[in-house]
């Protein structure tokens, strides 16, 4: 009976040193600015990548809320591509993040016919790499590998581009 009570003990005590270390996070939502989602001719048929990069102070973005970004994961992404002289049959939308200090990091998928003009949405993986130490570079590049349709495209396309992402704080 008292070995009992001393492993009830003990777990109670484990619980509330784990509760002690977990500290208050604060949810802090951040969009980027527009964007320009680069991917520069010639394009062939396939599979073909765009690129933007976004530099940030991450005590602007913040503003009066303290702490760390302790967490951080893509909640929404906004393309829309941008009209050209001739652009070609676009579809589907590979969308990935990555910084100095973390791996390309795979944060959501469109599937269907992307067209001049009209804006969609990326659907956002559930399960994502945790993005925080990306905001402690103050710099992120964004990926959108998409498939061009046609057998080349010697211009260059423009999507814009906007990011949300829910950080954590502590």
């Amino acid at each position: 009976m008292q070995n009992h009570f001393q492993k009830l003990f003990f777990s109670i005590l484990a619980i509330i040193a784990l509760s002690a270390c977990s500290g208050n996070l604060t949810t802090v939502e951040i969009e980027t600015p527009e964007m320009q989602l680069s991917a520069e001719g010639p394009l062939f048929e396939g599979a073909n990548s765009a690129t933007a990069t976004w530099e940030f102070d991450i005590n602007e973005l913040l503003g009066e809320v303290e702490g760390k970004v302790s967490k951080a994961k893509v909640s929404a992404v906004e393309v829309t591509l941008k009209p050209s002289e001739g652009s070609p049959a676009l579809e589907k939308m590979v969308f990935e993040v990555t910084s100095k200090n973390t791996s390309m990091t795979r944060v959501g998928l469109f599937e269907g016919s992307i067209n001049e003009g009209e804006t969609f949405y990326l659907n956002i993986a559930d399960q994502q790499e945790n993005l925080a130490k990306a905001f402690e570079d103050g710099r992120i590049t964004f990926v959108g590998d998409f498939d061009l349709l046609e057998e080349e495209f010697w211009g260059n396309l423009e999507f814009s581009l906007k990011v949300k992402f829910e950080l954590g704080i502590k």
